[in-house]
């Protein structure tokens, strides 16, 4: 993945905040432009309005507004002294919906945007701008959760079934991550369906412990093809292989590693069907304890700068 421009969804908020600094030292890291996005959503109309009221609501939201500007405006000012090329886009129109828009027109390769989720149940509530961005965004999408350093990622895991959408992921992962920092992957196999029932028949009847053997035979061979050829990336790899339901896993090995960055692909195309990130993407972009990179199909919106994998 060429970073040339990341978008970064602002308003104001601490989560937002974070996301500011995490695509900072991202587009430092890339050299890419770094171009914040406001969406305003317009105000809602009122029931039986009189022109009192919508004089004091007229200048109380110009007050806000005016605020805001003058806040958006010293953090543009804060970055660029650090040398970022960065600019600032306000546009009305509900928060989630603009950042995806700009992000199409820019041709941006990855969208950040913070979210409130940190432990525990608050792991649900993405909010809705994080979740129509998931649900709309043309390009990659970074779920920045936590608190962020001034650096890329340094403990990232990338979540493998061996797809090529899976291995997009691992290449993408590997361009947010330090130079050097080791790459952790995990793959969750399960037995082939039905398998439980050999245990009823017993092992002198149905062998399963041949299923399992040939299930893990065929995913380390995988594992070790993946390996052998990423060397280019610059990052050593190592991959491990889990039984289990793969959300669950990748979550937990999340937890157990002190990760701070998850990835996994996700096969979520244009239109309706970018809704569908698929069941695991969803349980891990809700249930992850730290960030979280979406990466969408190569058909999810223009892909003209991406890498092929």
């Amino acid at each position: 993945m060429n970073l040339t421009t990341i978008i970064v969804g602002v308003d104001l908020s601490v989560p937002s905040e974070q996301a500011v600094d995490r695509a900072a030292a991202l587009a430092q890291l890339h050299k890419a432009r770094l171009l914040l996005v406001h969406g305003q959503a317009d105000d809602a109309p009122l029931d039986h309005p009189d022109n009192a009221m919508l004089e004091q609501l007229g200048e109380v939201s110009a007050a806000v507004r005016a605020e805001e500007a003058k806040r958006l405006g010293d953090r543009v000012a804060q970055l660029a002294s650090r040398g970022l090329d960065v600019e600032l886009a306000s546009r009305t129109g509900a928060p989630g919906e603009v950042v995806a828009q700009i992000a199409a027109e820019r041709h941006a390769e990855l969208i950040v945007v913070g979210t409130h989720g940190h432990t525990g149940i608050s792991r649900f509530l993405l909010g809705s701008v994080a979740t129509a961005v998931l649900r709309h965004a043309p390009c990659d999408v970074l779920v920045s959760r936590g608190t962020s350093g001034p650096s890329p990622f340094l403990r990232p895991l990338v979540a493998t079934d061996f797809s090529p959408t899976a291995t997009r992921a691992l290449r993408n992962a590997a361009d947010l991550t330090a130079p050097g920092a080791a790459i952790e992957v995990v793959h969750a196999w399960q037995l082939p369906a039905g398998s439980w029932g050999a245990t009823l028949l017993g092992q002198a009847r149905f062998p399963w412990s041949t299923v399992r053997d040939a299930v893990l035979s065929g995913a380390k061979a995988q594992a070790d093809k993946l390996v052998a050829g990423h060397t280019e990336l610059g990052h050593p790899l190592h991959v491990e292989l889990v039984q289990g339901p793969p959300a669950s896993v990748i979550t937990h090995a999340a937890e157990k590693g002190g990760h701070d960055l998850i990835a996994i692909g996700t096969h979520g195309l244009k239109g309706f069907r970018r809704l569908l990130l698929g069941s695991v993407a969803e349980s891990v972009i809700r249930h992850a304890p730290c960030s979280v990179l979406v990466a969408h199909g190569e058909h999810a919106g223009d892909t003209a700068k991406f890498k092929k994998t």
